[in-house]
């Protein structure tokens, strides 16, 4: 991946706090709105009102959970450009711009419901052509014209749900399935099945001109060729990753269910961004900020720009939510108090960021990550006895 200098650590820009239940869906406007989705049926716009205040207005056109959203940008056929979801009442809502007026949102104006999948739909993408391209459960991906608001193609041909679709830049089109594959369609046909993932492959982003990165439930980020060549395979996570993004900077931002989002560059996890659940969404901001969803509810904003970055008061909001979750000890293997370290373990630096120690304290066990941005343990939680939520899956979240 590109040999780019950064700068500063990433630090909270803010928490967008509205949603009832899970964001499982987030997205970056050009004109610096943000688009989250949720379980509870809706769907909000965030209209920036300060480098760390948003205004919300909701969007309401969904019967069920809403799993994803996309930004089209302004086309022929609709010119102030879109934004779309889609859920598992198994319609993609259609809700048309009118920019900067963002009234039209909080009237919940529906331009179209495109209805043609069978089973819930899990992922979204669009192109300058106004072309829009969905992913579904039931194994296809679809590609609709809304000069016309109608189907123009159906692809088939994974064997399991097709959780992503994205749009190359030679207008070519990759989809990634529960299979463990990803295929390259050109003019409605297969014409090359990518190879490598050992689970489910969730997410898909551009990868500007090498080809496209792909994030699954085998916790890998791969870096991929059109031609077919897998240029790069990391190994970030021992849990499931559910979303990927790429950085104007050509860093890639990762998510997923051991409640972090990792900065990958060159191959490195260069940050870690600590979360109070899971992290089902990611992406990225034309100035390079990331934008989350968790499953805590809250979308949350992250920036190296200093003159975006939250106040005091906010981060430690922020940080309080991060020390008071709990993890289950299931999720760990089990913790015996009477071995582990005590607090001058806190003392010796971790050995790579996100690197996780368990330290005894006050007759608990704690977790600390590593921050190597700020050379500092941030507090996890603590350990509790008995299943909890938002796990690994049976799979060891610390080590």
């Amino acid at each position: 991946m590109a040999d780019t200098a950064m700068g500063e650590v990433f630090k909270l820009r803010c928490e967008l706090a509205g949603h009832e239940q899970d964001v499982r869906g987030v997205a970056s406007c050009e004109d610096g709105r943000l688009v989250s989705c949720s379980r509870d049926t809706t769907v909000r716009t965030w209209t920036p009102t300060g480098s760390t205040t948003f205004e919300s207005a909701v969007l309401m056109g969904h019967e069920h959970f809403v799993s994803c959203v996309a930004v089209m940008p302004p086309s022929p056929s609709l010119p102030s450009g879109a934004i779309l979801s889609g859920g598992n009442d198994r319609t993609i809502s259609g809700q048309c711009v009118v920019a900067p007026v963002v009234n039209v949102w909080v009237e919940g104006n529906l331009a179209a419901s495109l209805k043609g999948h069978t089973l819930t739909v899990c992922g979204l993408s669009s192109d300058k052509a106004g072309r829009v391209y969905s992913a579904s459960w039931d194994k296809t991906a679809m590609v609709w014209d809304l000069s016309s608001m109608s189907s123009v193609g159906k692809l088939e041909g994974h064997e399991q749900a097709v959780w992503s679709v994205l749009p190359l830049e030679d207008g070519g089109l990759v989809t990634a399935s529960a299979d463990k594959t990803c295929k390259l369609w050109r003019d409605g046909k297969c014409v090359h099945t990518y190879v490598g993932h050992t689970d489910c492959v969730r997410s898909l982003a551009l990868f500007p001109g090498v080809g496209f990165v792909s994030c699954g439930n085998d916790g890998s980020v791969r870096l991929w060729a059109v031609s077919g060549e897998c240029l790069l395979a990391k190994q970030i996570s021992d849990n499931f990753l559910y979303c990927v993004a790429v950085l104007p900077t050509m860093e890639v931002a990762a998510s997923g269910e051991d409640k972090t989002c990792k900065i990958v560059r060159d191959g490195d996890v260069v940050a870690t961004l600590q979360h109070p659940g899971s992290v089902w969404s990611v992406a990225c901001t034309p100035e390079g900020d990331i934008v989350t969803g968790c499953a805590d509810g809250v979308t949350r904003v992250f920036t190296r720009d200093a003159g975006r970055a939250a106040d005091a008061e906010a981060v430690q909001v922020y940080e309080a939510r991060l020390a008071s979750q709990t993890t289950s000890s299931q999720q760990i293997g089990g913790v015996d108090l009477a071995t582990l370290p005590g607090e001058e373990a806190l003392l010796e630096a971790g050995k790579k960021d996100g690197a996780t120690i368990i330290i005894k304290k006050g007759g608990k066990a704690h977790v600390y990550s590593w921050n190597a941005g700020e050379h500092k343990w941030d507090a996890l939680g603590t350990v509790a006895d008995g299943p909890g939520e938002g796990g690994g899956g049976g799979k060891t979240l610390f080590n």
